[in-house]
């Protein structure tokens, strides 16, 4: 219990710190691609640091399953009514492209943006464990590789969360903004489910940077396999999907004909 309250604590003031910051850029730049920008820092930042104390609790606390997708719904949920509007993940970038919502370069602005938070999360994440709010922070433990399959297989499996995902959200009927958080979290929380234990179920490469570039046992060309092109190849191909192969197993508009009889 002392170890989840900990990592509840510093969670919330990861989550109090991105907060004061998305307040006082909101107040201090204009509505620009600037301010958007600056957002997709610091919501990617708290994701990032939210993520690596899920990944610490998860890897030397022992949770249960249960309990362990329990506190990624919750941290999912929490993510996504701080958020607002940040996409912090470069396949939604990259969904948004292709199919005309961002132009080519505010989507790559965009990218630089999200990396940038994920980076910062290297920087701030000690300073907050430094604070030893939880017995875990105490711990000098060496990230280890969270692949757990073949490289081909890992990045086939990042492929299909990031598929499965983009696929789930764009095909779900429209649902209010009170539960669309909601939806949200239980589509990532399932795909956790079933990817974890194998490939981490990561599916985001601007994540990946925050906890899984440094870790031990990864080679660097794993590394982009598996949690860059992977999950970025499964955004494509949902695209594709959606907008090339499914409309044409819709069936045709049928015209309704009126005969005129005299």
């Amino acid at each position: 219990m002392e170890v989840l309250l900990g990592s509840a604590a510093l969670v919330g003031c990861t989550v109090l710190l991105c907060e004061s910051l998305r307040w006082i850029i909101r107040r201090t730049l204009p509505k620009s691609l600037g301010l958007d920008l600056a957002m997709e820092v610091v919501s990617t930042l708290q994701l990032s640091c939210c993520t690596r104390e899920m990944v610490l609790l998860g890897t030397t606390a022992g949770l249960k399953l249960w309990l362990s997708l329990s506190l990624t719904y919750l941290l999912t949920v929490l993510h996504c009514l701080t958020s607002r509007s940040a996409t912090c993940n470069p396949c939604g970038s990259l969904d948004q492209w292709l199919r005309g919502l961002a132009r080519g370069s505010g989507a790559a602005l965009q990218v630089m943006a999200q990396f940038a938070g994920a980076a910062l999360s290297w920087v701030l994440v000690p300073h907050l464990r430094s604070l030893r709010l939880s017995p875990l922070h105490e711990l000098n433990v060496d990230c280890k590789t969270i692949l757990h399959v073949p490289t081909l297989s890992g990045a086939l499996v990042e492929m299909t969360c990031a598929l499965s995902l983009f696929l789930i959200l764009h095909l779900f009927p429209r649902v209010s903004d009170l539960l669309r958080p909601h939806v949200v979290a239980l589509t990532i929380t399932g795909i956790v489910y079933g990817g974890a234990p194998l490939s981490g179920a990561v599916f985001n490469p601007a994540l990946a940077l925050a906890f899984v570039f440094l870790c031990q046992g990864l080679t660097p060309l794993q590394y982009i396999s598996v949690y860059w092109i992977g999950p970025l190849t499964g955004a494509f191909l949902s695209y594709m999907l959606l907008e090339n192969v499914l409309p044409k197993f819709k069936p045709p508009k049928t015209t309704s004909t009126h005969v005129k009889r005299d």
